[in-house]
C-alpha cells in the first residue's frame, strides 16, 4: 500500500525547473540620470511639465497584428520614445540593472544568463492604456519582456499577465525617487495595461535575451504534476486520514534573513509553487516553516585510528544511541509575506515527505561530554532545515491542536471573546470556529489517574470551562464534565468555574453531574470535592434539594478514616492530608444543604483524632466557621467549636512552669551503649553537659537518636583529638514550645468564645 508522503515527494521531485511566468517587485537604487532627446534632463518623480514635454517630443505608439504595424487609440493609447533618443548616464544603473536580472533569472526559472535590451521608453497620461495582447520576438532569442517603472506619480495603470488560465495584477506605481519598480514575464503571456486614471507614468521598456542560447525559453510547465499533487491532496483532504499535516524538506539551506517563499531557490522554488497551486485547488493551506530536531544520548569512543605522535590528543567519540529527541516547526512564513499566529508545533509520527527525509541529515551542532567516573560520555546535536508545510484547510484547529492547550486555550478564550463582542448568533463563523476548535481540545484531554491537583488558580480544565460557558456551550460542558471533571482532571481553583459552568445547564442536569463529580473525586481528591460542594450549596439554580443532599452524603461517606501514615494505597499520592480549609468547607456546605449530615460529619471527624488533628486541623477550622455569620451558630458548628474549646481550656488549666533543674524527658528508643548514656543524661537533674568522644558513626547515630526523641538538647562537635568529641548541651525548648501554645491557645479561645 503507497503511502500519501511517499506519493506526494515522488510527483514533486519531478518539478525540478523552478519559477514562474511572471515575476514583480522593486529594489532600492540611485536615480538613473536620465535624458531625452529634446527635452533634456528628466527629474524623478515624474513631473507634469515633463511629462507633457516627453510626450510632445515622441510618437504614439503602434502595436501588432499579425505582419502588420497599427495604430489604434481604441486599442493602444500611449507614446514612445525610440531608445536612440534615451540616455541613462548614472554610474549605478548597470549594477541596478544586474539586481533586477537576477531576480528576473530566479523569478522566471530562466536557464543561463539573461541581457537586456532596451526597447522603447513609454510614456502615460490619463486614459492611457493597452488591451489584451502578446508581444512578438523582437530580437534573436528574445523569451521575455521587462518593465522597469521609473519613479512617478500616478493612479490606475495596473499591469494584468495571463497565462496558462492564471491571473496576475501587478500595480507598479511608484513615488519615492530612490526606488523603481520591476516586473517580467514570458513574452508568450497575454498581458494588458490598464487606463491610467490620473498623472503621468514613465516607463523603460527591455527585452530580455539568453545569451549563447538557441531557441525559445517557455515558462515552466508542472501542469502534470499539478494535477498529480492536485489529486493526492483532494484525496486526503476529503478523507480525513493521517497525517494531519505533510511537512517537506527543502534542499536548500536558508539564513534567517532570506528565510520566505520570495527567496527559495532551484528545485525548492518549483516545489513550492506546484505546491501553492495544488493546495488551492484541494482547499489546503501551505506554509512556509523552520524544522529543529534536538538529539541527546550516549556518546562512544570512535574506533578510527591514530597515528602514533596523535595518541596525546583527547580521546575522540562519536554519537551512539539516542535516548531524548524532540521535533518542531517554528518561524512561520505565510505565502503572501503576511504574519502568521501559529506557535510552534511538533512534528509528529508519519508526516514527513518523504518518510526517510532526516536519515542522512548532517548535524548543523554537534557536542560531545566526558564524565568522570562510571558515566562514560555523552553527546547534545541540533538540525535545522527549511520545510513547506500543508494541511487541509478544514482541519487547521486539528494541528493547532498539536500544539497542545498552551496554544489552544488562548485561541479560543480569544475566539469566544470576539464571538461575544460581535453580538451574532450561532450562526457566525466565530461560534462554528469555537466548535470545531473545542472537540479537537476536548479530544484530546488526558483523564488518567496520574493527574495531580494543586491549590492555585484556575488549571487548564477551568480556562476550557470558563471559555465553553461564555459560549454557552452546554452541549460541550456536560461532555467535558463527564468525560474530564468526574475523573478528577481539575484543581481546587477551578471550582468557582466549574460551578458557574454547570448553573449554565438545566436544574437536574446540573445537579446530576455534580452528584457525579462529588461521588466520583472524593476519595482521591476529598479537598477539591468538598471545596466544590460548599460553593454548589450557594448556587440556587445547580440541582434539586434531593440531588444536593445525594452529593452531601457522598462525600461524608468518602470522609477519609484512616490516618495518613496507616494507609498509602488510596492511590500513586498517598493518602489525602486534611486541612483546615478542607473541613470548612465540608461542614459549611454541608450545613446549607442537610444540618443532620453536617452533624454526622462533625461527630465523624471527633471521633478520629489521628487524622482530623485538633490543634492542626479542627481548631483553625472552627475558628473560620465561628468568623462567618452564616454558620457560626449552625448546630455542627456549635458542636465542633464546644469540643475544640474543652479541649483548650483543659490545656490552658494545666500548671506552666520553666523547669527547676537539668532533669529532662528521656523519649529515646533505641537502647545501644551510647543511647543509655543519652537516656541518663537526660534523667539527671544535675548534669548540664554530656561529652561523647566516639567514632563518627556512633556520633551520628546519637545525635539521630536526640532528634527523633526531640530532646532538649543542643550539640556540637569538637574537633580536637581523635576521636571528635559530641558535646550535647541541655536546653528548654519543650518549655518554650508550650508557652507559644498557650498563647495560641489563648488567642484560640478568645476567637471561639
Amino acid at each position: 500500500m503507497s503511502l500519501l508522503t511517499t506519493d506526494l515527494a515522488d510527483v514533486l521531485a519531478k518539478a525540478r525547473r523552478p519559477g514562474d511566468f511572471y515575476v514583480s517587485g522593486a529594489i532600492e537604487t540611485f536615480p538613473p540620470g536620465l535624458t531625452v532627446q529634446g527635452v533634456g534632463d528628466i527629474a524623478l518623480p515624474l513631473l507634469p511639465v515633463q511629462a507633457r514635454q516627453i510626450i510632445a517630443a515622441a510618437a504614439q505608439a503602434p502595436f501588432g497584428r499579425g505582419p502588420n504595424t497599427l495604430f489604434d487609440p481604441s486599442v493602444r493609447r500611449t507614446w514612445q520614445v525610440e531608445p536612440a533618443k534615451v540616455k541613462i548616464a548614472s554610474k549605478h544603473w548597470p549594477q541596478a540593472i544586474q539586481s533586477i536580472l537576477a531576480r528576473v533569472t530566479q523569478g522566471l526559472g530562466a536557464e543561463g544568463p539573461i541581457e537586456a535590451e532596451l526597447y522603447k521608453l513609454l510614456v502615460y497620461d490619463e486614459g492611457s492604456f493597452f488591451v489584451s495582447h502578446r508581444d512578438t520576438e523582437k530580437s534573436p532569442g528574445m523569451f521575455a519582456t521587462l518593465v522597469i517603472v521609473l519613479p512617478s506619480i500616478s493612479q490606475g495603470g495596473e499591469l494584468v499577465v495571463r497565462h496558462g488560465g492564471r491571473e496576475a495584477k501587478l500595480d507598479l506605481r511608484i513615488g519615492d525617487a530612490s526606488e523603481i519598480a520591476f516586473a517580467a514575464f514570458y513574452a508568450d503571456c497575454v498581458h494588458e495595461v490598464l487606463p491610467v486614471t490620473s498623472g503621468h507614468r514613465l516607463a523603460l521598456i527591455y527585452n530580455l535575451v539568453r545569451q549563447g542560447k538557441r531557441g525559445v525559453l517557455t515558462p515552466p510547465n508542472h501542469d502534470r504534476e499539478l494535477s498529480a499533487a492536485a489529486r493526492l491532496l483532494s484525496a486526503w483532504a476529503a478523507s480525513g486520514n493521517a497525517p494531519t499535516k505533510i511537512i517537506y524538506p527543502l534542499e536548500h539551506a536558508y539564513t534567517r534573513a532570506e528565510f520566505g517563499f520570495a527567496a527559495m531557490k532551484g528545485a525548492d522554488s518549483a516545489a513550492a509553487g506546484v505546491l501553492l497551486q495544488a493546495a488551492r485547488q484541494a482547499a489546503c493551506d501551505v506554509h512556509l516553516a523552520m524544522m529543529t530536531i534536538e538529539e541527546s544520548g550516549a556518546a562512544e569512543y570512535s574506533d578510527s585510528p591514530r597515528s602514533r605522535r596523535d595518541r596525546w590528543l583527547e580521546p575522540e567519540f562519536e554519537a551512539g544511541e539516542v535516548f531524548e529527541r524532540s521535533q518542531t516547526l517554528s518561524q512561520w512564513r505565510r505565502p503572501d509575506g503576511a504574519p502568521s499566529s501559529l506557535s510552534e508545533l511538533p512534528i509528529e509520527e508519519g508526516e514527513v515527505s518523504p518518510p526517510a527525509s532526516f536519515e542522512d541529515m548532517v548535524p548543523d551542532e554537534e557536542h560531545f561530554q566526558e564524565h568522570a567516573g562510571n558515566e562514560g560520555a555523552s553527546f547534545e546535536r541540533s538540525y535545522s532545515r527549511a520545510a513547506l508545510v500543508l494541511w487541509p484547510r478544514r482541519r487547521l484547529f486539528e494541528v493547532v491542536n498539536q500544539a497542545g492547550r498552551s496554544a489552544t486555550l488562548p485561541l479560543l478564550a480569544d475566539i469566544a471573546n470576539q464571538w461575544n463582542a460581535s453580538g451574532e448568533d450561532r450562526r457566525s463563523s466565530f461560534w462554528r470556529d469555537a466548535q470545531e476548535l473545542s472537540q479537537q481540545i476536548s479530544r484530546t484531554w488526558p483523564t488518567d489517574n496520574s493527574y495531580y491537583a494543586l491549590e492555585r488558580e484556575e488549571s487548564d480544565a477551568g480556562r476550557f470551562l470558563a471559555a465553553l460557558t461564555r459560549l454557552g456551550d452546554e452541549a460541550r460542558i456536560v461532555e467535558f464534565v463527564a468525560r474530564v471533571i468526574v475523573a478528577g482532571a481539575f484543581e481546587i481553583g477551578d471550582n468557582p468555574v466549574l460551578v458557574s459552568a454547570l448553573q449554565m445547564l438545566p436544574t437536574e442536569q446540573g445537579g446530576d453531574l455534580l452528584f457525579r463529580v462529588i461521588a466520583g473525586t472524593s476519595a482521591a481528591a476529598f479537598d477539591r470535592a468538598a471545596g466544590l460542594l460548599v460553593r454548589a450549596a450557594a448556587a440556587p439554580r445547580l440541582g434539586t434539594l434531593a440531588q444536593r443532599a445525594a452529593a452531601a452524603r457522598a462525600l461524608v461517606v468518602a470522609m477519609p478514616a484512616r490516618a495518613p501514615e496507616s494507609d498509602r494505597a488510596l492511590d500513586w499520592r498517598g493518602p489525602v492530608e486534611i486541612k483546615p480549609r478542607c473541613v470548612a468547607d465540608l461542614i459549611a456546605g454541608l450545613t446549607a444543604i442537610d444540618r443532620d449530615i453536617a452533624n454526622e460529619a462533625v461527630a465523624f471527624a471527633l471521633a478520629r483524632p489521628q487524622i482530623y488533628k485538633i490543634d492542626d486541623v479542627l481548631v483553625p477550622a472552627a475558628c473560620e466557621l465561628s468568623a462567618e455569620t452564616e454558620t457560626r451558630d449552625q448546630p455542627a458548628v456549635v458542636r465542633l467549636r464546644s469540643a475544640c474549646l474543652a479541649h483548650l481550656r483543659a490545656r490552658i488549666s494545666q500548671t506552666l512552669e520553666p523547669p527547676v533543674d537539668f532533669r529532662r524527658d528521656s523519649a529515646v528508643g533505641c537502647k545501644c551503649a551510647q543511647c543509655a548514656e543519652l537516656s541518663a543524661f537526660l534523667a539527671d537533674p544535675a548534669r548540664g553537659v554530656w561529652r561523647l568522644r566516639a567514632a563518627q558513626s556512633s556520633r551520628s547515630h546519637v545525635e539521630q537518636s536526640i532528634k527523633n526523641a526531640c530532646a532538649d538538647i543542643d550539640w556540637r562537635t569538637e574537633k580536637q583529638g581523635s576521636p571528635h568529641v559530641l558535646i550535647c548541651t541541655k536546653n528548654q525548648a519543650s518549655y518554650n514550645r508550650r508557652v507559644e501554645q498557650r498563647e495560641s491557645d489563648i488567642a484560640n479561645v478568645t476567637a471561639l468564645a
